[in-house]
């Protein structure tokens, strides 16, 4: 599960300012998205013949609160939480440090391992048109290497609404369909 965590926020957040020749529309659409506030992510992943769904409420850069049927997790600056049988527990100083540098290096590693950008217009998806853009993405965290060709859909807000990824980790291959939600109304705090 860790695993598929760190290669979904190695991709989620991994992706950085283009250096191709795509216009400076895709390096706003990646600046709004750093900075719109608190989001909403539903996830379908599928590896190995199975489907995995994932809630995730994101306050960027360093609070999660992850939801699936297998597990529930908080990851804050000062901490993380995992729910183990019905009973959250706080993890370890030193998982939470390794968590945060994870996605830190997730940013640094995606930024400089984005390639093969492309603006493709509007495309159709979920019956809407929406602009569209394509790249090609790897990363390293924690030691798992991640490489990923994503298809990411914008808004009317010039905001990320729908991404999908075909993505490799440790040898297995996914594909990730991401719908995200603006909502300034999420909040996250450690669990009582």
């Amino acid at each position: 599960m860790k695993r598929i965590v760190i290669s979904t926020l190695l991709t989620m957040y991994g992706a950085g300012f283009a250096l191709a020749d795509c216009p400076a529309d895709f390096a706003q659409v990646l600046q709004s998205f750093k900075t719109a506030g608190p989001y909403h992510v539903t996830m379908d992943q599928s590896a190995n013949g199975k489907t995995r769904k994932m809630e995730v409420d994101v306050i960027l850069p360093s609070s999660f609160h992850m939801k699936s049927p297998e597990m529930e997790a908080v990851m804050l600056s000062n901490g993380e939480w995992m729910k183990i049988k019905g009973k959250w527990m706080a993890m370890p100083a030193m998982m939470s440090k390794m968590t945060t540098n994870a996605i830190s290096q997730g940013f640094a590693s995606g930024m400089k391992g984005m390639k093969n950008l492309q603006c493709l217009g509007p495309q159709p998806i979920d019956g809407a048109n929406l602009t569209s853009f394509a790249f090609d993405s790897s990363g390293q965290a924690m030691g798992i290497k991640a490489s990923s060709h994503v298809v990411m859909y914008v808004d009317a807000n010039q905001k990320p609404s729908v991404m999908v990824i075909d993505g490799t980790a440790m040898g297995m291959k996914s594909k990730t369909v991401q719908h995200i939600t603006y909502d300034p109304s999420i909040q996250i705090s450690a669990p009582q």
